[in-house]
Order: structure tokens, then sequence, then C-alpha cells
């Protein structure tokens, strides 16, 4: 059995949302996409749940993990499984909790071009708001060092974080007050010899060449040409920055397209926490991710599809 494209739904305790978002999957035109649900060792009931309402709908399957791989581990078992049983060529990552219209898949499909890893869509939240990028950037190794230092920063105590910011603010002060007129001869100078100095974005700039959503994302059949599925060496965060470096080191780009659109409602699967409690998970799990990342840093594009 061969198909075009494979949605990978990953599962984790809120069947309901699930279900809404294979139903929205179902209804797709253009062709039979097979779904496969990943219960991400739920362990609440709510697969057998889902076997049951799924038993008798075609293109769909439900594959149960046994404990909680987290995201990366968690969508690379249901990307091995439609590629092996499905030949899929191309993989629609999305959370349980989004739904979209009838014409989605098309319109993604259609955006497939050479050199193009990875496509999304535009996503909105459940206001209807258009839904900030997850990653808009021009290169993954500056994102990854600010991210490390700001990691880092957040993990020291409080006082400390305290006295940084005060010694920031001091030494900002001195290149404001002793620096402006050294920045202006620099800028004269570059001007001179023919540098190009800008201030921001200017029209007809090209995008960011890595831009994408984490909710709901396309892996395409470039992306498998080179890798076999996401960095696994992650629990949650992360990894968007990880599939820009993939694609870095691959020669290949991430794009977002306007399509019709993906409602995200939000952190329907997740555990309820405090703000603090939240912040502080956030925090550990962002580190133990970026920390756990470093080797792509290394890594050729053949080395890291050896290893992982």
């Amino acid at each position: 059995m061969h198909t075009r494209l494979a949605i990978i739904i990953l599962h984790y305790k809120n069947y309901q949302e699930t279900i809404a978002c294979v139903n929205s999957a179902l209804k797709q035109k253009g062709g039979s996409y097979e779904i496969v649900v990943v219960d991400n060792g739920s362990g609440d009931g709510s697969y057998e749940i889902l076997t049951e309402h799924f038993k008798k709908v075609p293109h769909v399957t439900i594959k149960r993990l046994k404990k909680n791989l987290g995201f990366a581990r968690g969508n690379n078992a249901g990307i091995r499984y439609a590629r092996a049983q499905f030949s899929a060529k191309n993989c629609f990552i999305c959370n349980s909790d989004v739904v979209f219209e009838d014409t989605l898949f098309e319109e993604l499909l259609a955006a497939c071009k050479k050199g193009v890893g990875v496509i999304s869509p535009a996503v909105y939240d459940a206001d209807k708001k258009p839904q900030p990028f997850s990653v808009n950037i021009k290169s993954p190794y500056k994102t990854i060092l600010f991210t490390l230092l700001y990691i880092l920063y957040k993990s020291l105590p409080e006082e400390m974080r305290k006295k940084l910011f005060l010694q920031f603010i001091k030494l900002l002060y001195l290149v404001l007050k002793k620096g402006i007129k050294g920045i202006y001869r620099l800028r004269t100078y570059l001007k001179k010899h023919n540098f190009k100095v800008t201030h921001g974005r200017e029209k007809g700039e090209a995008e960011k060449p890595y831009c994408m959503q984490g909710c709901a994302f396309l892996l395409t059949e470039e992306y498998f040409n080179y890798y076999r599925g996401l960095y696994p060496k992650t629990f949650l965060y992360g990894e968007e920055l990880n599939i820009t470096l993939y694609l870095k080191k691959a020669g290949l780009l991430a794009v977002a397209v306007p399509t019709s659109p993906v409602i995200h409602k939000g952190r329907q699967s997740s555990v309820m926490l405090t703000e603090k409690e939240g912040e502080r998970r956030r925090l550990i799990l962002s580190r133990q991710s970026l920390f756990n990342s470093l080797p792509l840093l290394f890594l050729s594009s053949k080395k890291i599809s050896r290893f992982y």
C-alpha cells in the first residue's frame, strides 16, 4: 500500500480533542490519506476509547506506546509506521488539539518543491487570531547560542539575575554615552566603502529561510531524502529548533504558506499547572532539550541520519 501523505497525530489523554482532529483529517479532499494516531502512554483508558471509536473507520490506525516518550520520539513512532506500512512520501505532524478545513492537505502538497524540507500552514488560535511562528530565523546557530545564554541566565538564582541585569544596564549606559560617536564613524566608513547598511527588513527582501509552526507542519519527501524522523534526544521543547538545524545541514528550507486556516486550541493535552510551576517545568525541560541537542552542532546530515 502506498500513500502520498500520512497524518501523524500524537495523542495524550484528551481523547475528545483527538477524535475531533481525526474527523477533521478524514474530511480532507484530494485522495485517500492514511491517519496514524499514536497514544503516547496515556494510561487512562483513552487508547481503548479511540480504538473502539475508530475500529470500523478505514484509513485510521491507532498505535500504542507503553510510556510517554515525549514529542519527538512519540511522533517518530508514527512516522516509522507510516513509512514502513504505507510507504508514505510526506508526513503531516500535528498536535491532537488542532482542526482544519477540508482543502488543507491539497494546499500543502501543492506547495511541495525541490529544496523545501518543511511546510507550515496558516495557524490561528482558538479566538481565530494568527498564531506567531514557533521559529522564524535566519540562522539556527545564532538562535541556539542566544537560547543557551537565556536559559543559563534564567537558571541562576533570582538575586544573581538582578545583579547581572543591573551590570548590563550600566554597561549599556556606558556604550550609549561613549560609543555613539564611534558607531556613527563606523557607519560612515562602511557607506563610503560601499558596504550595505540597512535598518530592519527591506522591501523585496527574501523571507527568513527557517519559518515554521510547531503544532502542525509537513515533513516533505525532500526531508526524508536525508532523515528518518525527528531528533530523538529531546522530550519536550526545542524540537522546531532542531528541525531547522537538520534543514541547515541538508541545504533545505522551512517555509510557511497561506493555506486555509488551522485552528490550534492550545495545550489541551497538557497537565494543568500553576503559572510558577509551569514556568519552572518549562525551564527544566528546555534546559534538558538544549543540552541534549548540542551534539547536533558537530554532526553532518549524513552522520545524523546514521546515528539517529
